[in-house]
């Protein structure tokens, strides 16, 4: 793991000496998200952004790193999961007008990380890895900033959990999907 981090790092600082000119944005975003997979019994969640970073080498193609938190309540419970990732891959740009653009983003999934809250939950941490399809439809709003519509599928499986300080690998029944629906906002330098 630590390998690929260094690599898309190492891959991210290659295009950042050697591009003629810097496309780099840093955004946050917010909104809802539905789950799926082998949890049962969680509704409908808040999914938050926290950093939404790309860099384009050249007018369509560059990289993005996220690092998005979703929170979803558990049925007939006070006990909620916490699911976060950091993913990483490339991404596509086309240009639909002046103002507006898309982003195609597919990604690997570096950490996947799910925990239980509340006093009706158990105290589990689970973690494994996934692949997100991540796009963004986005508006020019004013020099630097725009406006994102962001559609995002993840999907993936947790391989281990964590209780007591013990961990063990698991399985069965620990597949995890998520569509989430949000809008955010970016800077690009």
């Amino acid at each position: 793991m630590k390998k690929i981090i260094l690599s898309v790092f190492a891959v991210l600082a290659f295009g950042v000496a050697s591009a003629q000119e810097s496309k780099v944005y840093l955004g946050v975003s917010a909104g809802l998200s539905f789950p799926g997979g082998d949890v049962e019994g969680l509704e409908t969640g808040l999914n938050l952004g926290f950093i939404n970073f790309g860099y384009r080498f050249s007018e369509s193609w560059g990289a993005t790193v996220n690092l998005i938190s979703s929170g979803y309540p558990i049925e007939d419970s006070d006990a909620a999961i916490g699911v976060a990732t950091f993913s990483v891959g490339p991404m596509y740009t086309a240009m639909l007008g002046d103002k507006m653009s898309l982003d195609l983003k597919p990604q690997y999934a570096l950490s996947m990380v799910g925990k239980a809250t509340g006093t009706d939950a158990d105290d589990l941490t689970y973690s494994g890895n996934g692949f997100v399809l991540g796009s963004s439809l986005n508006f020019g709003i004013s020099k630097g900033f725009k406006f994102s519509i962001n559609l995002d599928y993840t999907t993936g499986k947790f391989n281990e959990v964590e209780y007591d300080g013990e961990t063990e690998s698991i399985n069965s029944d620990n597949k995890f999907n998520s569509l989430a629906l949000g809008a955010g906002i970016r800077y690009n330098f």
